[in-house]
């Protein structure tokens, strides 16, 4: 404690003991000859319990200065207690101990105290169209929902190797086999760098193949076969396979800003303090529709012939999904771990896709 304060202690001491035997009516009241002490102060009242007439020879023992420091923040704290009609502060108490001869102020409670007015004042300086106080902020949330689209191309390998490699009729053209997903993603937070991209999603496979004459012919055992009719004229040849699917991909993602590094927080695609990311996940599909798709001229006529079956396709779908991306752009890379046809009912095919989240 300075000179200062106990100086101060002291004045306050002696005169406590003078108003005690002389205050005037009007400023001092007594609920208790002995156990009481109010004094007036405008419109408020600063109330001192004794119990011992020697308990005021204590009084230098308290920092007074931090006692109202105390009662400012309990004050201010309070405040949004505050009735704007009537500008009425509620009753506050201050309980101060003394510990080994000596009063202190409880340090927890100012905190907590000085936690609630940052909080407050943070609360009422926010603004949404304030990005940069934004990005000072940090999350306060530990999930978030978002839409993405998918848009990408697909292909598949057999024993690693694509099937044009070997003239097969099935061979597909990588321009025009759209992938195409809908996705529907939960980001959620697990602590220093890691997320959880997880949820549901409808995609298609679209293989346009590399012949417009292959057909698909379908039986106990699916086989393509190159039309050689020579009358007609092929212009495309595809089929398309429809799953809804579930994936989970853990992802590492960081930022430019080395101020929010320490937080960790959100990143947005159009943030540009949205710094790498990377993820390694998995996913699990169910075949929900299928169909083959042949369009041919004749005679100067365009028909269009669309066949649904299930061509002894796999019902379910499973395999590696990869994310990489920077800022406002991601992209994705997927691989079937099983084949796309039943084994033994078509050709060994494990289909993949590559491509933009929009």
């Amino acid at each position: 404690m300075t000179t200062q304060n106990k100086g101060i202690n002291w004045f306050i001491t002696a005169w406590l003991v003078l108003m005690v035997t002389g205050l005037p009516a009007n400023q001092l009241r007594a609920q208790d000859p002995t156990d009481s002490l109010i004094i007036n102060v405008g419109k408020s009242q600063i109330i001192f319990l004794v119990r011992d007439k020697d308990d005021l020879k204590t009084l230098k023992n308290y920092d007074l200065n931090q006692i109202l420091q105390k009662l400012s923040l309990q004050l201010n704290a309070d405040s949004t207690l505050t009735s704007e009609a009537t500008g009425v502060v509620s009753d506050t108490t201050i309980v101060v101990e003394e510990k080994e001869e000596e009063a202190i102020a409880d340090d927890r409670t100012i905190e907590n105290l000085e936690y609630r007015e940052r909080e407050r004042d943070y609360d009422n300086d926010y603004d949404d169209d304030d990005d940069e106080r934004r990005r000072r902020r940090g999350p306060r949330v530990f999930s978030r929902h978002f839409f993405n689209i998918e848009l990408g191309t697909n292909n598949y390998l057999q024993d690693g190797k694509f099937p044009d490699e070997n003239n097969e009729p099935y061979a597909v053209r990588p321009w025009g086999s759209w992938y195409v997903g809908l996705v529907s993603v939960n980001q959620t937070y697990v602590g220093g760098p890691l997320y959880i991209e997880w949820g549901p999603s409808v995609t298609w496979y679209n293989f346009k193949f590399e012949e417009d004459a292959a057909r698909i012919v379908d039986g106990d055992v699916t086989e393509f076969i190159i039309d050689q009719d020579p009358d007609v004229n092929f212009e495309k040849s595809k089929l398309t396979v429809a799953y809804v699917n579930f994936s989970v991909v853990p992802m590492i993602m960081s930022r430019e800003d080395g101020r929010r590094n320490r937080s960790w927080s959100f990143y947005d695609k159009k943030d540009e303090d949205a710094g790498f990311r990377f993820g390694v996940g998995g996913y699990v599909g169910y075949r929900i529709a299928s169909y083959s798709k042949t369009v041919i001229r004749e005679g100067g006529d365009k028909n269009k012939d669309r066949d649904k079956d299930s061509f002894n396709l796999n019902n379910l779908r499973y395999g590696l999904r990869a994310q990489i991306g920077f800022r406002g752009t991601d992209l994705f890379f997927n691989y079937d771990l099983n084949e796309l046809f039943n084994g033994g009912q078509g050709p060994k095919l494990n289909a993949f896709s590559i491509g933009l989240v929009l």
